[in-house]
């Protein structure tokens, strides 16, 4: 494995990571019903979702863009 393969693994795992705890720790409110359960716990986890989405999919264009030196 090379240096481009383990830095694209690595911006997954990180985007997934931020992505599942913004979402499960953060934003989403563990009740049924109410006004209550319509506003995130943590205020700025939707942010922390989205720039986890970016990471996840920016992962893909940090692989087509860096080369090896072995290309």
């Amino acid at each position: 494995m090379n240096r481009r393969d383990t830095i694209t693994i690595a911006m997954i795992i990180i985007g997934l990571t931020l992505m599942v705890t913004s979402y499960f720790f953060g934003a989403a409110p563990f009740c049924s019903d109410g006004v209550e359960c319509s506003n995130p716990r943590v205020q700025w986890s939707p942010a922390v979702f989205v720039l986890g989405v970016v990471i996840a999919f920016s992962s893909a264009i940090y692989y087509e863009v860096a080369k090896d030196k072995r290309e």
